[in-house]
């Protein structure tokens, strides 16, 4: 399944973000409508009208649209949104927010109020008010732009002069920044990962059995701490795994899982310098299974 991550600024970018996806809503027999009431309204309204072939998601800030081979996340923390069910419709009502910006820093804040870690939470934000405080503006343009939440604290904290000071007492720290935005960078290039109970459901398939073709090394699957583990989205497709997949992974199954991210998603010399993932889903899984039966030396992330 291929994702989709976009982030709206305006209800005219929402607006043309889902009929990218969704097709021209004018054409005949539409499965949604959308729209303003009037050209000054501040209000877009999209209606879907119930389909098999389509699935809505709505968290706070954000709206995901799931089809069976991919997946548009809108990240809509700009805007408020509110949801109706009609008999077979599902109607969303979008708006801009007159103060976006701090809406979303409110929303986090009251979340925070419920951990069970207050200590580990106020020295990081502490320690985030003195970047602000240090960094120019230019520098937390730059790290807020980057595409997930992680990597723009690792932007943030690879230029705060504290940061600084610690590689030059100690190099190895500059090397393990680089590495984790690497990391961050490859993921993101490659459309992003899914949650086990996603897999479950593209795969149509128990949790379990998920669990289960992990430990089998039948799927590439990154640790992500006590959350479990995240699956690359670009091995699935249809509803399954891309052919040949398990196959390449025996092949590379004492590689670290990262390794194996990149031997999928790097261009590589010996298959005419294109990514063993595209020769895969071309069904060259023999010449793939050959490269990758002698992979593992060029280095690491």
């Amino acid at each position: 399944m291929v994702t989709y991550s976009e982030n709206p600024k305006t209800l005219e970018e929402i607006q043309a973000s889902i009929q990218k996806h969704l097709g021209d809503p004018g054409r005949k027999n539409p499965s949604y409508s959308i729209g303003r009431p009037s050209k000054t309204s501040n209000r877009l309204c999209f209606v879907s009208f119930a389909t098999g072939d389509l699935r809505y998601e709505v968290e706070p800030d954000l709206l995901q649209i799931v089809a069976k081979s991919w997946r548009l996340n809108l990240n809509l923390k700009s805007f408020l949104v509110k949801t109706e069910f009609a008999k077979d419709r599902f109607c969303l009502f979008i708006e801009m927010h007159p103060d976006a910006d701090h809406r979303h820093f409110s929303s986090v804040l009251r979340e925070l109020t419920s951990t069970k870690h207050p200590t580990f939470y106020s020295r990081i934000l502490r320690a985030f008010r003195r970047l602000e405080e240090d960094l120019p503006a230019t520098r937390i343009d730059e790290a807020t732009a980057a595409p997930t939440d992680y990597l723009v604290a690792v932007e943030a904290l690879s230029s705060a002069p504290e940061t600084t000071q610690l590689i030059a007492e100690d190099p190895l720290i500059a090397a393990r920044f680089r590495g984790l935005k690497r990391k961050q960078q490859i993921l993101e290039a490659a459309g992003g990962a899914l949650t086990s109970e996603q897999v479950s459901e593209v795969l149509g398939i128990s949790r379990q059995a998920v669990d289960k073709r992990r430990a089998s090394n039948q799927l590439l699957a990154l640790t992500q701490g006590k959350r479990g583990y995240s699956y690359p989205s670009f091995q699935f497709e249809d509803g399954k795994t891309i052919t040949g997949l398990e196959e390449v992974l025996g092949e590379l199954k004492d590689l670290d899982p990262w390794m194996q991210m990149v031997f999928f998603t790097s261009p590589n010399d010996r298959l005419e310098g294109k990514p063993p993932l595209g020769k895969l889903k071309k069904g060259l899984v023999s010449e793939v299974k050959a490269v990758a039966s002698g992979y593992g030396e060029q280095g690491a992330v």
